[in-house]
């Protein structure tokens, strides 16, 4: 097309086609049931309530050339009153089958992580039945922790047993730390009593990437990951404080052990050890802001093949995840050949998936 003198205008680069593995929904139902839990003015400190519909969402995806969105439910998750097991197992339902539902009504364009209610084993054992036999889930999503139950609790051991026999996905999402001897408040009044500098550093920007390490951390030294071998995960955020602690994490592991009453058993892992285990069974999402430092660190771990791309939507708003996709790009265009950036963005899930 040319301009009016005769000239033509340069060509926009297009942005390379992404399947987005951290992607959101917040329907007006769960949007209700976080408020009434007592999460204001929203979520985990955050100042607002996502905006989402599904025409946004779309249209979001379009404006990105991301051909396939894996939806999930966030944090605060689906069971938001602790010990209320009967609101928790009916809003996990719900939100599995709105899931399922807009998996159904557009197939080629968005997947799910299913939720479970956690931590109530049994109810989550047939949840993950009802799910697998009738939902087509693409994995499962679990916080990292559910109301103080971390992943490596061999309270977990069932429910990793019956997903390791289907070969589940498991997609971990952060979630607000939850100590001992907190309170057992929920809702925004919890915050004060498990998330320090709140008032400075809302529980995303801080409370979340570590509980995601301290999440992995159990998942590592317990040896819940080795014993599972069939299942993979799904770590946010270019694996969190990992490649700065994992060292740390591997020497005074050995050196200074569990204590005896500790609920779990220790698996002494190696450096080698554990980028075993992360090159067989882990993904790392580059949801957030990885690329001016955190990436280059991960990527002396895991190389370039392990990492997917995710846009953390609704709880980043469109508008702000379309210019962190766009700097992503080019900060991957920076460090990689072309085909592994391509890999980044799509072909790592698409070789995760089995959908190549």
């Amino acid at each position: 097309m040319s301009s009016s003198n005769g000239a033509t205008p340069k060509d926009v680069q297009p942005s390379m086609v992404k399947i987005d593995t951290h992607s959101h929904i917040y329907p007006d139902f769960y949007k209700e049931a976080v408020i009434a839990a007592g999460w204001t003015p929203g979520p985990d400190g955050i100042p607002y309530h996502p905006t989402w519909s599904v025409e946004g969402h779309l249209d979001f995806m379009k404006q990105n050339n991301i051909k396939k969105s894996v939806l999930s439910c966030s944090s605060p998750g689906t069971n938001l009153i602790p010990g209320d097991v009967d609101s928790a197992v009916a809003l996990t339902r719900k939100m599995n089958n709105l899931l399922a539902l807009l998996k159904q009504q557009h197939p080629t364009q968005f997947g799910f992580f299913a939720s479970l209610p956690l931590p109530f084993i049994e109810e989550s054992l047939t949840e993950i039945d009802r799910v697998v036999k009738n939902l087509n889930p693409d994995g499962f999503m679990f916080l990292s922790n559910a109301h103080g139950l971390y992943s490596g609790s061999p309270l977990l051991a069932p429910i990793y047993s019956k997903l390791n026999a289907v070969n589940a996905i498991i997609f971990i999402h952060p979630t607000c730390p939850c100590p001992s001897g907190a309170p057992k408040t929920t809702g925004t009044a919890s915050l004060n009593n498990i998330a320090p500098l709140m008032d400075t550093n809302p529980a995303p920007i801080l409370e979340f990437i570590f509980d995601t390490t301290r999440n992995l951390s159990d998942l590592l030294f317990t040896g819940t990951a080795s014993r599972n071998q069939n299942l993979k995960w799904i770590i946010p955020h270019c694996g969190a404080t990992i490649p700065s602690l994992i060292d740390r994490l591997v020497a005074l592991n050995s050196m200074l052990g569990f204590k005896p009453e500790s609920d779990r058993t220790r698996e002494p892992l190696s450096y080698e050890d554990v980028l075993h285990l992360f090159e067989k069974q882990f993904w790392f999402d580059l949801a957030g802001t990885p690329i001016r430092n955190q990436i280059h660190g991960m990527m002396r771990l895991v190389g370039r093949t392990k990492f997917l791309y995710g846009s953390d939507v609704p709880f980043t708003p469109f508008k702000a995840a379309k210019g962190l996709a766009e700097g992503l790009e080019a900060g991957l265009k920076e460090l990689m050949e072309e085909d592994e950036v391509r890999g980044v963005l799509c072909g790592n899930a698409e070789r995760l998936f089995g959908v190549e």
